[in-house]
């Protein structure tokens, strides 16, 4: 089993358990103390008030174990309401109650059966009368004292942080790996190929059987623990998640059996997120993201890409939904995580990870380019990120996140300018030409020359878009002057294939341009 970390520690219910049992003995020594000083032997002469005596105190624990179950079973059904059904389970499977009820049953046994025989025992013998009642009262003591411990027990049972560390003793990674399924297993193992995992992430997830699945009942606690607003409780329930894929991270053979631990575990922190943002609830979002992205940290750190590309491509499926429900606060969270990750991704030369990265960008900036008509500074903050990203992997000579970070920026542009975002379009062309310049003095001219077409068809959009006069102007403008830049720096370089190119879109550009003036005369 692999360790949780000081948020939650292992051996604190076994704690609980011991210091409850230590709590008895000690309730024992006080009983047989209070009998042999408070109970005198001459009280057991008068067998009538001894009769009298166990009869209160039969009647007296048969009222007091009903009054128990009944509290104990309401606060099991407000508990399992509030947050997950299991917790029944828990409850049985608690070994409090269950001393609790054996006591009371069999001081209640035993004191009806000296009172059904008192008289029997009473002529047996001065000694054995004593004993016998002595044992009643006794039993009596302990069963009234081990309410102490129980209703302690019972409180600390109804905190959901003590519910979660019960259910998280259940999450190894045998159990977790029982309740995947066989054949999703076998898929998730033989799927070798990071690019393959990325492409087809649903086939790569495991289907589980739910009461088999030891990750689900930490899930119920979070989702009862979300609709109550219950943000302690939440977050402590990511915590144990989060802690639980750190410290398996941390192991030096991270297999495959690991990989689908770990995809299997995303799967239930994204539909987390994902609930959050369809309830508008932005604060559990940012928990459930926040945990998400301090995995994905600990994974890049790694080395681990395919764990990396997960948890980046768990943030985007969360951040689709965010942008349906509009809250940018939560998408300018969700990409700053996205892009921090992918930093350190290309700072340690993981190209697959970095990939990943502007691709979720890439989604991300197109999808918010369609929340208003007006300009939106939340995609402006994406594809300048973007460009920070390609522009970093320009410098690690990563020539897939460059390629992917040209195509991103410019799909971002393209619909940008499709919803007439004139200035975030402006911005977005800047971008591009700046990386431009980087991947001429970089030698990679093939990304160049996407730039110089991207540029092209951002002209040709707008053109074509029946944009304001004055708005059209400056970013044609804008476009050319980019255009000619390149143009003229490629053949500097020495780069004439991408002058042509450049050369080419700019004639492309005014050749429309004339072209529309006709028409419109």
């Amino acid at each position: 089993m692999i360790s949780m970390s000081n948020d939650y520690p292992s051996s604190a219910l076994s704690m609980k358990f011991k210091l409850y049992f230590v709590v008895s003995f000690i309730l024992i020594l006080f009983a047989s103390i209070f009998i042999y000083v408070f109970i005198p032997p001459y009280a057991y002469a008068q067998i009538d008030s001894v009769r009298f005596l166990l009869n209160t105190i039969v009647s007296s624990l048969a009222t007091i174990i009903a009054i128990v179950i009944s509290m104990s079973l309401v606060v099991i059904e407000l508990t399992a309401s509030s947050y997950s059904t299991r917790v029944i389970d828990m409850f049985k499977q608690s070994p409090a109650i269950w001393i609790v009820i054996s006591t009371y049953i069999l001081a209640i046994v035993y004191g009806m059966t000296v009172l059904k025989f008192l008289d029997v025992i009473a002529q047996s013998g001065l000694a054995i009368y004593e004993t016998t009642v002595w044992i009643a009262f006794f039993i009596s003591i302990v069963a009234f004292g081990a309410l102490i411990p129980y209703i302690l027990s019972s409180l600390d049972i109804m905190k959901p942080s003590t519910v979660i560390n019960r259910f998280a003793e259940r999450v190894t990674r045998e159990n977790i790996l029982t309740g995947i399924s066989e054949s999703e297993n076998i898929v998730a193992r033989s799927a070798t190929s990071l690019s393959f995992s990325y492409l087809h992430p649903d086939i790569l997830r495991p289907v589980t059987e739910i009461d088999k699945d030891p990750i689900q009942p930490i899930i119920d606690m979070i989702h009862g623990s979300m609709m109550k607003y219950d943000y302690e409780t939440t977050r402590y329930g990511l915590k144990v998640l989060e802690n639980y894929l750190i410290d398996l991270l941390n192991t030096d053979d991270f297999d495959n059996d690991n990989i689908t631990i770990t995809k299997h575990i995303f799967i239930h922190l994204e539909r987390v997120g994902k609930l959050g943002a369809s309830r508008d609830d932005e604060d559990s979002v940012l928990e459930v993201t926040s945990a998400i992205f301090m995995i994905g940290k600990k994974a890049v750190h790694e080395k681990i890409e395919n764990i990396t590309g997960e948890s980046i491509n768990s943030l985007k499926n969360i951040c689709r939904v965010v942008i349906k429900r509009e809250h940018e606060d939560s998408i300018v969270n969700i990409t700053d995580f996205i892009a921090d990750i992918g930093r350190d991704a290309v700072k340690y030369d993981l190209d697959f990870a970095a990939t990943v990265s502007i691709n979720s960008l890439g989604i991300i900036g197109r999808a918010t380019t369609k929340l208003s008509p007006q300009d939106l500074e939340v995609t402006v903050g994406i594809a300048g990120t973007i460009e920070e990203i390609g522009i970093l992997s320009i410098k690690h000579s990563l020539n897939q996140s460059v390629f992917h970070a040209v195509n991103s920026l410019g799909d971002v542009g393209k619909l940008a300018i499709t919803n007439n975002l004139v200035n975030t379009t402006l911005m977005i062309v800047d971008y591009l030409y700046n990386m431009g310049v980087y991947t001429l003095k970089a030698n990679m001219n093939h990304n160049t020359n996407r730039i110089a077409e991207y540029l092209w068809e951002i002209g040709r959009i707008a053109i074509w878009n029946e944009m304001n006069i004055l708005a059209l102007d400056k970013l044609i403008n804008k476009v050319k002057d980019s255009l000619q830049k390149l143009m003229d720096l490629s053949q500097e370089l020495g780069h004439n294939e991408t002058a042509t190119i450049a050369t080419l879109s700019l004639d492309k550009i005014e050749n429309l341009i004339q072209k529309t003036e006709l028409n419109d005369n």
